[in-house]
C-alpha cells in the first residue's frame, strides 16, 4: 500500500516515480533532490520552517529508491525528462530546485536541460565533476566508492548490500559508523535526536530495493557527466562547508566556475550536514 503522504506518478514508459510534500501547499514550488543514499523522506526535521517562508516542498524517490521504480540505463540527463513529468501532473510551470550533497548533480541536470521551467537552484554540499575533489581529509569509504562505482561497479555491490542492510536494521549503527568518518562538527549534527528520527525513516525507504540505486548513482555522478553547465541561465548558489570530508568544498568551487553568475558560499568551521542549520538561509533565497 502507499504511504498517506506519498503520491505516484505514473510514467509515459511505465515506470512510477514517488514523492511526498512538506511545507506550505500553497506556497513556491521547490523540488528537493535527496542525498545519497536517500529518499522523499530526507527532509529537514522541522517543516515549520518552509511553511513560515511560503515555500512548497515537493521531495522525490529518484528511480530504484523508495517507490520508484528502477531505470538500469539511465543517466544524469534522464532525470529532467522524470520531473517535467511530476511537475506537469502537479501544475507547475515553473520551480526551483535544491540538490544536496548527491542530489546537487540532478538538480544541475534539471537547470541544464529545463532552461524554461527551473527559476533557481540551490546547492548544498553538492558533489562535483570528476576531477574536483580534492581534499587530503576526504574520508577513505567516499574515495573508495567514487573510484570504484564507475570503473567496477560489482566490486562495490557486496560493500553497499551490506551497507544497505545495516541502515535499513540498525540505523544507529550506521550513523555512528558515518560520523566516525567526518568532521567533529558533522558527528554533533548527526548525535541530534531529530536528525537521527528522520534519517532512520529515510534510510530504511532509501534501501528498500536493495542498493543497486545507490551503485549506479555513485557511477552516474563519478564519470563525465556531459551536462551543458555553461549553457544554464537560472541563478544558482551553493553552500559549502570548509571542514566537509565527504564532499571536499573544491566540488561547489569548481561549480561555481563552470556555471555562468553561479555564487559560492564557502562556510568555515562547517561541515556536510551544515544545511540543517542553513536551510532557512537557502529557502530564503530560493523563493527570492
Amino acid at each position: 500500500m502507499t504511504p498517506a503522504d506519498t503520491f505516484i506518478v505514473a510514467l509515459a514508459d511505465g515506470r512510477q516515480l514517488a514523492g511526498a510534500e512538506t511545507g506550505d501547499p500553497r506556497g513556491r514550488p521547490v523540488l528537493a533532490c535527496h542525498g545519497l543514499p536517500g529518499s522523499r523522506y530526507q527532509q529537514h526535521p522541522d517543516p515549520a520552517l518552509a511553511r513560515a517562508r511560503g515555500v512548497r516542498l515537493i521531495h522525490l524517490d529518484r528511480p530504484g529508491f523508495g517507490l520508484s521504480s528502477p531505470h538500469p540505463r539511465r543517466t544524469l540527463a534522464d532525470w529532467p525528462a522524470d520531473v517535467a513529468a511530476v511537475a506537469d501532473r502537479l501544475r507547475l510551470d515553473r520551480f526551483a530546485v535544491a540538490g544536496v550533497s548527491g542530489g546537487g548533480p540532478f538538480a544541475l541536470a534539471c537547470a541544464a536541460l529545463l532552461p524554461e521551467r527551473v527559476a533557481r537552484v540551490a546547492l548544498a554540499s553538492s558533489v562535483g565533476p570528476p576531477g574536483s575533489m580534492r581534499g587530503a581529509r576526504m574520508s577513505l569509504g567516499a574515495r573508495l566508492g567514487f573510484f570504484l562505482a564507475p570503473r567496477a561497479r560489482w566490486a562495490v555491490r557486496a560493500p553497499l548490500s551490506a551497507v544497505a542492510r545495516l541502515a535499513r536494521t540498525a540505523p544507529s549503527r550506521y550513523l555512528d559508523a558515518v560520523a566516525s568518518q567526518l568532521a567533529p562538527v558533522d558527528a554533533r549534527v548527526l548525535a541530534r535526536p531529530a536528525v537521527r528520527a528522520m534519517f532512520a525513516r529515510d534510510l530504511a525507504e532509501a534501501f528498500r530495493q536493495g542498493a543497486a540505486a545507490m551503485a549506479l548513482d555513485l557511477a552516474l555522478e563519478a564519470r563525465p557527466w556531459h551536462l551543458p553547465l555553461a549553457s544554464i541561465r537560472a541563478p544558482v548558489a551553493l553552500w559549502h562547508g570548509a571542514a566537509d570530508w565527504l564532499v571536499p568544498a573544491s566540488a561547489s568551487r569548481h561549480l561555481a566556475a563552470a556555471v555562468p553568475g553561479a555564487r559560492a558560499h564557502e562556510l568555515p568551521g562547517e561541515g556536510h550536514f551544515m544545511v540543517f542549520d542553513r536551510w532557512a538561509e537557502i529557502l530564503d533565497w530560493l523563493r527570492e
